[in-house]
This record gives structure tokens, C-alpha cells and sequence, in this order.
């Protein structure tokens, strides 16, 4: 058994280009850590950097107790899974799962029983003696698990294994990957885009955007208390609605927030849970809403306290409703977030399309008008000139 620990590791190419800066993190014994975020944060970067496969330009890398920065990648004790199955195409199901048994000149009868418990583990023992172009994309995969599983690793490192699977077999394997590691207990670095693979895998989830770790912390923790837009807006689908609005009366304990021609009521749990948001009596901020926290206003409402605008599209998925609308509120995008380490907002749309969580027998149709309510203690709120989450 053993942890990862990065301490303040920074990654510069010659070009000048930093991918990874400073970043802090620790996977602890038998622990799944997912860093997720958008192309080009560093993820991968950060993954190689464990693995050996580029240099680390500054900060000290942790393999158990022991600093690995100077360390070959074969001296780490670390197994790798690509996103390419990297299978030889002329070997059996078994001769790939024991290739680096046979390069370690393990005895065959050893080797064997390896081969044998790795495709146990990942229902491959009716396979063994097929060839890769015989297999599946996801039976593919698991071969190249099962290489990594016989190496009997410290560390597994993997790097978007479950992107080239079809939607459905990525979601079957999602859960055969949490089983086998959770089974295995080895401390697990793994790397993806896709936010909805990282909330469903990960013990926590490190969220990375331009090289800096944004925050790290459980699934759950990410999608309820976002430290800044950015997470708040990359974690979730459909994603955060973000506005900017005006805050008033919060001295007087009658808060409401201006969102375009709305105001919308802050009712007193979302003051007490956000003691700061007083700081902003009379000033703007960012107010964030989860699609599941809108319902639709029954027709006898008087338009007060809602938030109003009009059906553009509607998705329906049978057991909901997605209704994208638009509204004369200014619109935040949190990717078009300045790269800079204050997260600042940067542009501000006049208008944009917000999305709304319904259930499936609402009767609405592109082109109506509409009125939502809003669950206002689930409002969260940011700093405009940080993008900070305004908490305590």
C-alpha cells in the first residue's frame, strides 16, 4: 500500500508554457482520486509527471515516504492504464494480461495463477485464449487492466480509459473500474474530462482549470458548496445557471437579489448560511441556480418574487424535462473566466440561455412565455471581483 503526494509540483515546458502550477494533492492508501477539468487544464500533464514520463520543473513528488522525482518510471511501482488499449494484437487475451510477468521472468506457474485471479476479477477467464481483434472495446479494456492488476502496483494511473467506449459500455464500465480498484484497495490517480464519470467514480475529485488546482474535495461537497464559478459552473449537468444581480436589503433582513427586471426573495436560511453576502447590501454579485431548484409558477401566480422569461427548447427524457430559457438577466459564462489565479468573471453576457429541471407533465413549448420558483435557500453566491464563493 501506498499514497501519492504532490507538494507545490510545477510543470514548464522551454516554450515558456506552464501546465501545471503549484498544485497540492494527496491520494491517500486505497483511495480513487479523479482530476477532472477541460482540455487543456494539465490533468494529464500532472498524470505523466506521476508516472515518470515528463519532468517535474519544480515541487517534490511522494510515492509512499519516498521522494520520486529522480526515479525512472520503471523503479516507481506504478502500473499505467491508456486511453489506447496498447494490446498486441498477435498475443492471446492471457499472453498480453502476463506480458510483464514474462519481462519480469516470473516463474510460469506463478505467472499463471496471476493471469488467472486478474481475469477473474474482470470476467475475462472465458476469453484467455482469444486475440484482441476477437474482443469488444470493452472487453479490450479490461485486458489492459488486467496487465496493470498482475504487476501487483502501489499506484494505478489511468488516463481516460473509458473514452473510445460507446456511451452505454462507458457507463457499465464506470462501475466495474470502481469495483476492481475498491476490491484491489491500491491508490488510484485517474484522469478524465467527462464530470459525470468523475462524480460517480471518484472518492474526491481535484478540479483543475489553466494548470491550477481549483478545488478538491468529495463529489458531493464540489456539486453543493462550489469554492468559485468556475467549479461551480464545470461540476453539474445541465450546469449551474449564473446571473449577476443586485443585492438589496439584506440590512433590513428583507433581502432580495435584482436579476434584469426579476427580484427574486433571499429567504432568511440562505442569509444565515451566507453571513457574508452583507458585505454586498446595494452592490453586485453573482447568484448561482442549480436546474433542480426551479419549478415552474402555476398559472395563477402573480409574476412577484419569480424568475420570468421565455421557452426556447425543451428536451424530454422521459422521466423529466429539460426546459432552456431565456431571460433578460445578464448571463454568466464560467469558462469564459479569465485564466488568472482570482478567477475573475471576465465577460458578462446581456443575455444567455439558463436551463431548468422539471418534471416530465409540464405542459410548455418553445416560444411561451414563463415564470419559475426559485428555492432560494439553495441560491449560492459569488464574489464578482474574485469569483469566490461568498460563504462565511
Amino acid at each position: 500500500m501506498a499514497t501519492v503526494k504532490l507538494e507545490q509540483v510545477t510543470k514548464i515546458y522551454p516554450n515558456g508554457t506552464k501546465a501545471v502550477d503549484g498544485l497540492n494533492l494527496e491520494v491517500g492508501e486505497g483511495e480513487l482520486m479523479v482530476l477532472v477539468g477541460p482540455s487543456g487544464c494539465g490533468k494529464t500533464t500532472a498524470l505523466r509527471m506521476v508516472a515518470g514520463l515528463e519532468d517535474i520543473s519544480d515541487g517534490s513528488l511522494y510515492i509512499g515516504q519516498k521522494r520520486v522525482n529522480d526515479m525512472s518510471p520503471k523503479d516507481r511501482d506504478i502500473a499505467m492504464v491508456f486511453q489506447s488499449y496498447a494490446l498486441y494484437p498477435h498475443m492471446t487475451v492471457a499472453e498480453n494480461i502476463g506480458f510483464a510477468l514474462k519481462l519480469r521472468k516470473t516463474p510460469k506457474a506463478e505467472a499463471s495463477a496471476k493471469i488467472d485471479q486478474a481475469a477473474k476479477i474482470l470476467g475475462l477467464s472465458e476469453v484467455l485464449d482469444r486475440k484482441p481483434g476477437q474482443l469488444s472495446g470493452g472487453q479490450r479494456q479490461r485486458v489492459a487492466m488486467g496487465r496493470a492488476i498482475v504487476r501487483e502496483p502501489s499506484v494505478f494511473l489511468m488516463d481516460e480509459p473509458l473514452s473510445n467506449l460507446d456511451a452505454k459500455l462507458r457507463v457499465q464500465m464506470r462501475a466495474e473500474v470502481s469495483k476492481v480498484q475498491r476490491t484491489l484497495g491500491v491508490a488510484t490517480l485517474y484522469v478524465t474530462h467527462d464530470q459525470v464519470e468523475a462524480m460517480t467514480m471518484g472518492d474526491r475529485v481535484a478540479v483543475l482549470r489553466g494548470g491550477v488546482l481549483q478545488q478538491c474535495d468529495t463529489p458531493q461537497t464540489l456539486y453543493d458548496r462550489p469554492a468559485n464559478v468556475f467549479v461551480a459552473g464545470f461540476i453539474g449537468s445541465p450546469a449551474m445557471n449564473l446571473w449577476r444581480g443586485v443585492l438589496e436589503g439584506a440590512s433590513t433582513g428583507a433581502a432580495t437579489v435584482d436579476l434584469g427586471s426579476c427580484r427574486l426573495d433571499v429567504g432568511d436560511a440562505a442569509m444565515a448560511a451566507h453571513p457574508e453576502l452583507s458585505r454586498f447590501e446595494g452592490a453586485e454579485v453573482i447568484v448561482g441556480i442549480r436546474p433542480e431548484h426551479l419549478s415552474v409558477a402555476p398559472p395563477s401566480s402573480d409574476g412577484g418574487g419569480e424568475l420570468r422569461g421565455r421557452v426556447e427548447l425543451v428536451e424530454a427524457l422521459g422521466s423529466e424535462l429539460m426546459v432552456h430559457f431565456s431571460t433578460d438577466a445578464r448571463h454568466v459564462k464560467a469558462e469564459d473566466a479569465a485564466d488568472d489565479p482570482a478567477m475573475r468573471t471576465g465577460e458578462v453576457a446581456t443575455a444567455g440561455i439558463s436551463v431548468a429541471r422539471v418534471g416530465p407533465r409540464v405542459d410548455v413549448k418553445p416560444g411561451d412565455p414563463i415564470a419559475f420558483e426559485v428555492e432560494s435557500d439553495m441560491m449560492h453566491f459569488f464574489d464578482p471581483a474574485t469569483g469566490g464563493a461568498i460563504r462565511q
